[in-house]
């Protein structure tokens, strides 16, 4: 007859020890990541070395439009005479006397009183810069200190009153005018 203990196991049959693993998979998983790595590897490479093709390429073509813009520059040197450097002149010239329009009238509209405005405004910059100013005012005082801020402005130089005339227009009375002044160069302000 049998022992007891030899019939009673608490342990499945099934189960095996937990050192005895698959061999197959031991050696499986760190051959598919050597191999997942040498993949990404070669990946990277392959992608390094096609990025150094085009550096080349590119330096290639960056000296050669460096040639070609040194030759230019050559041909432009050896073309340019007297003529040339005269019209240079002139239009460099020119743009001295520019004038920023948009700054003039944002300074026209610091100093403008109530009660006066503009019918016509031409500039100009033969010599000096130069402002005329055409309009209207419902009193001879919103001329006058139109006049004034004109005077104390740092913009304005030397404003002159051509006229300013009562007339009656759509039954009221308005005083027409005109003022000429001179514009002051400022560094920055062309």
């Amino acid at each position: 007859m049998k022992a007891g203990k030899d019939d009673i196991n608490l342990l499945p049959r099934e189960e095996k020890d937990p050192g005895s693993g698959s061999p197959w998979l031991m050696i499986a998983l760190p051959v598919l990541f050597i191999l997942a790595w040498a993949g990404a590897f070669g990946w990277q490479t392959s992608e390094v070395l096609g990025l150094k093709k085009q550096e080349t390429a590119l330096s290639a073509k960056k000296e050669t439009l460096v040639r070609d813009m040194e030759a230019l520059a050559r041909e432009i040197g050896a073309a340019a005479t007297d003529g040339d450097q005269q019209k240079a002149a002139l239009i460099n010239s020119l743009l001295q006397e520019r004038v920023l329009w948009s700054e003039v009238f944002k300074q026209f509209s610091l100093i403008v009183p109530k009660g006066l405005w503009f019918d016509n405004v031409e500039g100009g910059t033969t010599g000096k810069a130069e402002i005329r100013i055409k309009g209207g005012a419902f009193n001879y005082l919103s001329v006058a200190e139109m006049m004034l801020a004109m005077e104390k402005s740092a913009y304005f130089e030397k404003p002159q009153l051509i006229y300013a005339q009562k007339a009656v227009v759509q039954g009221q009375d308005v005083i027409g005018f005109e003022i000429l002044c001179l514009l002051k160069k400022r560094e920055g302000t062309r």
